[in-house]
């Protein structure tokens, strides 16, 4: 099952904390999941409370191959969470309704939530069971979410000096059917994560750079991407920085 089918960008994105911890879902109309891979989650610190709400809003349908490269639209009956995994130490989460399932067409929500207590970048993967109906008869698909970061800084101040004067720059040029220069500028020698996304989510290209105090210059290669709109970031102690590119054909 297309798992992009099932999450698309919507805008609602709250954040809060509270001992008891229930988020409350949005009002969005619009097939999505908030906040999206671009966007990512806030950074949390060590030794202090932290809440991130994940909006959701349940499509109607969704598309399967029962065939291969033979997609059927199936209408959908609930989405689930069934875990989530990789959360750091001292955090937790709970979903509204309190399930975590999310009948189609309904809003709905996730929150990581609690104290977290040892610093570090926390990949989390989010595991879904989605259930159709085909001719009366259930449909069920397990799928992942796998690119979101939980990052978790010290409470020493060091992250937000080395994220000072950090700048990811538009690409070069762009759209391009060739090759792209990226500027990355970094205050001091150090190491920073360099990702791109395509534009249902999905990563397809990940680097880490070990860049110099100054300008970092990065070339992107237009051979090992298909043509269209990508996203992509660079990320530094926890602040990432976002810009899009366009690859056009060949």
């Amino acid at each position: 099952m297309k798992k992009y089918i099932l999450f698309f960008l919507s805008l609602l994105f709250l954040n809060q904390f509270t001992a008891n911890s229930q988020c409350i879902p949005g009002t969005s109309t619009n097939p999505g999941i908030s906040p999206d891979s671009a966007t990512g989650f806030a950074v949390a610190v060590q030794g202090q409370p932290y809440s991130q709400v994940i909006q959701i809003r349940v499509p109607t349908d969704t598309v399967v191959e029962f065939i291969p490269g033979i997609p059927v639209t199936v209408p959908l009956v609930t989405i689930q969470l069934s875990s989530f995994i990789g959360l750091p130490a001292g955090l937790n989460y709970s979903c509204n309704p309190t399930n975590c399932i999310f009948p189609a067409t309904s809003n709905g929500c996730v929150e990581i939530f609690g104290t977290p207590t040892t610093p570090g970048t926390y990949p989390l993967t989010a595991i879904i069971v989605t259930t159709g109906s085909f001719f009366g008869q259930p449909v069920i698909q397990t799928d992942t979410i796998d690119y979101y970061l939980l990052t978790v800084t010290s409470a020493t101040g060091i992250s937000e000096y080395n994220t000072a004067g950090f700048s990811l720059k538009q690409n070069s040029p762009n759209p391009f059917s060739d090759y792209s220069d990226i500027d990355i500028l970094v205050p001091v020698q150090t190491e920073v994560e360099f990702r791109i996304f395509n534009m249902i989510g999905k990563e397809v290209y990940n680097r880490q750079l070990q860049a110099e105090a100054g300008i970092n210059t990065l070339r992107i290669d237009s051979r090992d991407f298909a043509p269209g709109v990508y996203m992509y970031t660079a990320t530094l102690s926890g602040r990432t920085i976002s810009q899009r590119m366009v690859v056009t054909k060949k």
